[in-house]
C-alpha cells in the first residue's frame, strides 16, 4: 500500500482482458493506483494505468522471478492475470508468489487444468449437471457415417484454444479434412426454435460459417475463499470471439443449471471470476465453453454496475469481508474499437523506435496553446515561451475584437480567438499542451465569472476530444478562503468564499475528471498567490497597483486595518514557474500546486512601509494615508515547497522589487 492507496498490477495489460480490468478498477470508488504490465509499449490498456513497467513474455523461463522483483520493487498489493496462459503461470506457481507475501485474483491450478481442457471439461462435469455439449470421436463419426446416422453438422475446436480461434465448422463428411488431432468434435449448440437469432444462425452453418450469436454467457465471481459474491447473465453476440452486443438475460431454468456445478467448482478450486458459455437448444442449455479469468467485457459489465474486479479486490485485500455484486437489469451493451493517441515522449521504448524509423526526431518544438493570451499573465508568458527555441506557440483570446498583434512580429506566435476554434482554424490535435490562463477576475462581476467557466469547460472538452497530451490549469490561491492562520497546503480542504474562487474550484474539477476520463492527457492547476509587478506594464487590479496609481495622481489613500496578511508573486516568477512546470516530466505532475513567495507574504502595513520607503528612495512626494480602525479578519499565504522539490521553482523577485517595477512603469513619463 502506498500512501492511502492500494497497489494493483493488472497484467497483460495490452490485451482485451486487460483493458477490461484497467477501465474497471478506473470506475471504482477504492483508492487504487494501477501498474500496467506486459512487454508491448504501444499496449493499449498500458496508457490508461498510473504507472507502466515492462517484463519479459510469460513463457520466459524467468518470467515469475522477475514478475516478484517487480512486484516487490513497486509494493504491488494485488496481481491481477489477464490472458489464459498467464493465469495459468500465476496458478502453478502461486506458493512461490505467496511465499514473497504477494496475493494473486486467480483459480487453483486444478480448477484451470480443468477448464482449458474442453473434451475433459465436460466428461467430468456432466455428471454433475447434464447441460454440457456431446463430445466425439472420428471412431465415433465414422460409425455414425456408416450406420447413415444424422451427425452432422459438428463443431471442431482446438482442445486449449481462446476467442474461437482454429474452430471449423464440420457440415458433413467432405469436411472431415478439416480435422486436426489438435482439435475436439462437439455438437452445434443450435438456438431453439423461439430463439430471435435462430434463422440468422442456421444459415450462416450452412455456408460454413461460426455464427458467434445468441450466446448466454455467465460471470460467477467468488471470494478469495470460493463463497459466491455474484453472478450476470447475458445474452450475447460476438465478432472474432470478441462480445460486441450485450442484453441481460434473466432466466431462472438456465441459472439454476449452472448453479449446479459450482460446489464441484469450488472444490477444484473456484477463486475469483469463471466465465460460463453455452446457448438454450431445443434440447435445453448447451454450455461448451470455460474461463476461469476476467473477460474482455468485465469492464463494460462494470459500468452496468457488475464491478467484479473492484469485489475481488475488496475480497482479496480484505477491504469488505462480504461484497455483494449486482447489476442493471436496464441497461444493454454494445462495444466497438476505440482510439488512443499518446505523446511520443510519454514512453520511451516507442520514442526510440519512431527516431531509428525516421533518423531523427520529427517534431522537435512542442506546440503550447495559451489562453487568455492578452491577459495579464498570458501576454508575459507568451513572450518568454517564444523566445525558447523548443516551443511553438499559440495564443488564443475569448473575443476577436481583442485580438491585436501579441505577436510582434514573433513568426513563432500566432493568435486566434475562441470562434477561430469552433470554425475549427486551430486543431488542438497539434497541440502538445494547453495553458489555460483565461478567466475573469472577480470584480468584473458574476456574469463575466459565468461565460469563464463555460470558456474553461469548452476549452478542456475540447482538449478531452482530441487526447491533448498535457494541461494546465492556472488557479487561485483565493480557493483556500481568507481566514486559515498558517501557510496552506494543497492537502488542506478548500474554503472558497466569493464566486470567483468557487469557480476557479470548479475549473480544477472540470480539469481532474479529463485525467479520469483519459489517464493519458497529464493535467496540474497551479494555485497562484496574487500576481504583481510590472513587466512593461502593470496589472491595474492588483492592490500594489491601485495603491502606486493612487500616489501617481497624488490622491489619498485610505487602508482599512491593516494588519491582514496577503501573499504576491511577481508576474515574472509566476511565468518561470509554469516554464518549471512544463519543463517537468508530466507523468509526475500533481494535481495541485502552490505556487507563491513566502517571502513576500506580508501585511497590508508592511507593505505600505516598503511603498513608503520608494517614494522617499525616488523623490516621490507621498499623499495623505489614513488607517481605519475597522477589524479586517484576512490571512492569505501558502506553502509552495511542492513545486520546489518536484520541479525546481524558486521565486526571484522580493516585494521590494515588485513595487519597484511598478513604480518605474506607472511613472516613466514623468
Amino acid at each position: 500500500m502506498e500512501k492511502n492507496k492500494y497497489n494493483i498490477a493488472i497484467m497483460s495489460v495490452g490485451s482485451g482482458v486487460g483493458q477490461s480490468v484497467t477501465d474497471s478498477v478506473r470506475l471504482s470508488s477504492l483508492p487504487l493506483k494501477t501498474f500496467g504490465f506486459g512487454n508491448n509499449p504501444f499496449a493499449f490498456g498500458s496508457y490508461d494505468c498510473d504507472v507502466v513497467d515492462y517484463l519479459p513474455t510469460i513463457y520466459d523461463k524467468d518470467y515469475v522471478e522477475q514478475l516478484i522483483a517487480k512486484c516487490k520493487e513497486h509494493n504491488i498489493d494485488l496481481i491481477i492475470p489477464g490472458l489464459d496462459d498467464e493465469a495459468m503461470i500465476i496458478a502453478n506457481n502461486i506458493t512461490e508468489i505467496e511465499s514473497a507475501g504477494l496475493r494473486a485474483v486467480v483459480s487453483k491450478a486444478e480448477l484451470m487444468n480443468l477448464v482449458r481442457d474442453k473434451e475433459r471439461m465436460c466428461k467430468e462435469l456432466t455428471p454433475i449437471a447434464d447441460i454440457f455439449v456431446k463430445s466425439y470421436t472420428m471412431d465415433d463419426i465414422e460409425n455414425a457415417i456408416k450406420a447413415n446416422e444424422d451427425i452432422f453438422p459438428l463443431i471442431a475446436k482446438p482442445r486449449d484454444g481462446m476467442a474461437s480461434r482454429g474452430i471449423e465448422i464440420i457440415r458433413n463428411k467432405d469436411d472431415i479434412h478439416k480435422i486436426t488431432e489438435n482439435h475436439i468434435l462437439q455438437e452445434l449448440a443450435i438456438p431453439n426454435d423461439k430463439d430471435y437469432y435462430r434463422e440468422e444462425y442456421i444459415n450462416k452453418i450452412q455456408k460454413g460459417i461460426n455464427p458467434q450469436i445468441s450466446e448466454i454467457s455467465a460471470q460467477f465471481v467468488t471470494d478469495k475463499n470460493g463463497d459466491l459474491m455474484g453472478e450476470m447473465i447475458s445474452y450475447n453476440r460476438l465478432n472474432n470471439g470478441v462480445p460486441i452486443e450485450i442484453i441481460p438475460y434473466k432466466n431462472e431454468f438456465v441459472r439454476t443449471e449452472m448453479k449446479k456445478l459450482l460446489p464441484k467448482l469450488k472444490e477444484l478450486g473456484h477463486r475469483g471470476p469463471l466465465n460460463i458459455q453455452g446457448r438454450l437448444t431445443d434440447k435445453g442449455l448447451k454450455l461448451f465453453e470455460m474461463n476461469a479469468r476476467f473477460t474482455g467485457i468485465t469492464g463494460l459489465r462494470a459500468i452496468m454496475g457488475f464491478n467484479e474486479v473492484e469485489a475481488c479486490i475488496k475480497s482479496w485485500l480484505d477491504i469488505d469481508k462480504e461484497p455483494v455484486l449486482l447489476f442493471n437489469y436496464d441497461r444493454f451493451g454494445i462495444r466497438q474499437t476505440k482510439n488512443k493517441s499518446v505523446s511520443l515522449s510519454d514512453n520511451k521504448k516507442v520514442e526510440d523506435i519512431s527516431k531509428k524509423v525516421n533518423s531523427k526526431i520529427l517534431k522537435p518544438q512542442k506546440t503550447i496553446l495559451v489562453t487568455g493570451a492578452n491577459g495579464y499573465l498570458g501576454k508575459n508568458l507568451l513572450n518568454k515561451l517564444s523566445s525558447d527555441n523548443k516551443y511553438d506557440v499559440i495564443g488564443l483570446v475569448r473575443d476577436p475584437k481583442n485580438i491585436y498583434d501579441l505577436s510582434g512580429g514573433n513568426k513563432k506566435i500566432q493568435i486566434f480567438s475562441l470562434e477561430d476554434l469552433v470554425c475549427g482554424k486551430i486543431n488542438l490535435g497539434l497541440v502538445d499542451c494547453i495553458i489555460h490562463c483565461a478567466f475573469a477576475r472577480g470584480y468584473k462581476g458574476n456574469e463575466e465569472i459565468i461565460k469563464s467557466l463555460e470558456y474553461t469547460n469548452s476549452i478542456f472538452l475540447k482538449a478531452l476530444e482530441q487526447q491533448v497530451s498535457a494541461v494546465i490549469n492556472i488557479s487561485s490561491q483565493a480557493v483556500y478562503g481568507t481566514k486559515n492562520i498558517l501557510p496552506n497546503k494543497e492537502t488542506d480542504i478548500p474554503k472558497p468564499e466569493t464566486p470567483y474562487a468557487f469557480a476557479k474550484y470548479s475549473s480544477e474539477l472540470m480539469l481532474n475528471n479529463i485525467h479520469v476520463l483519459n489517464n493519458s492527457t497529464n493535467i496540474t492547476n497551479l494555485r497562484m498567490a496574487g500576481i504583481s509587478g510590472s513587466n512593461n506594464e502593470p496589472l491595474k487590479s492588483d492592490f500594489i497597483t491601485k495603491i502606486i496609481e493612487k500616489i501617481r495622481k497624488n490622491e489619498k489613500i485610505t487602508i482599512y486595518d491593516g494588519s491582514q496578511i496577503l501573499e504576491f508573486i511577481d508576474v515574472k516568477d509566476a511565468v518561470d514557474a509554469i516554464l518549471c512546470v512544463l519543463n517537468t516530466d508530466k507523468k509526475q505532475w500533481k494535481e495541485i500546486y502552490n505556487v507563491g513567495n513566502p517571502e513576500n507574504c506580508l501585511s497590508v502595513r508592511r507593505i505600505m512601509d516598503s511603498i513608503a520607503a520608494a517614494c522617499t528612495k525616488k523623490g516621490i512626494t507621498l499623499p495623505e494615508i489614513e488607517y481605519i480602525n475597522e477589524s479586517v479578519n484576512q490571512h492569505i499565504a501558502m506553502d509552495s515547497s511542492l513545486i520546489k522539490s518536484d520541479c525546481g521553482f524558486n521565486a526571484q523577485y522580493s516585494i521590494d522589487g515588485i513595487i519597484n517595477s511598478v513604480f518605474e512603469c506607472l511613472f516613466a513619463d514623468k
